[in-house]
């Protein structure tokens, strides 16, 4: 059964139920819907990301660093979330700019979110005047790496691999990477 509620087949009864959504960036006013989905499907601590949201992403268009993006409803829930930003706030040794998270509800699973969010970040960066974007993608999850590679997104090097992997193992987490990088031009 749960199978079937999540596959291609069940998409117009979810769409149905889900409603249209809005995909656009997060702003300082989404707080309490991002850490009601952070809180069900998220490994990001909603501190942390209350923090990034009024400190770097909720900030005045000109001003802002990185992004956060969100598959909203009619309701103001979240059904969908993603952020770009840099991993040297976090002591990582890797620069520019990185898809942190890309997280859509099962729900809403398969019906272009994911797409949606990523080109919105996209958009953003290039907006920001950020050449590329990385993001980097657990070697087993075929769904997000189909998705990457569907926006255009390219393996990176293999120097840029070996450091990312590198350092994600220096900061304990032992699963291996994919690297994969575009330019945030559209």
């Amino acid at each position: 059964m749960r199978d079937f509620f999540f596959s291609n087949w069940s998409r117009p009864l979810r769409r149905h139920l889900v409603g249209p959504l809005e995909i656009r960036l997060l702003r300082a006013e989404d707080l309490d819907a991002l850490v009601t989905f952070a809180s069900e499907r998220l490994v990001v601590s909603a501190s942390f990301l209350r923090r990034q949201l009024r400190e770097r992403w909720g900030l005045e268009p000109t001003e802002r660093r990185g992004a956060a993006a969100g598959a909203l409803d009619s309701k103001g829930r979240l059904h969908g979330f993603a952020w770009v930003d840099s991993y040297r706030q976090e002591g990582l040794p890797l620069d520019g700019v990185w898809v942190r998270s890309l997280v859509v509800a099962p729900q809403a699973r398969r019906m272009g979110v994911a797409t949606q969010l990523l080109e919105c970040l996209l958009e953003e960066s290039h907006r920001q005047g950020e050449p590329s974007v990385q993001a980097d993608v657990d070697e087993d999850n075929a769904a997000s790496l189909k998705t990457f590679e569907g926006l255009g997104f390219r393996l990176a090097t293999e120097a840029l691999t070996r450091r990312t992997n590198e350092a994600w193992d220096a900061a304990g987490r032992s699963k291996r990477l994919v690297v994969l990088e575009r330019a945030s031009a559209p």
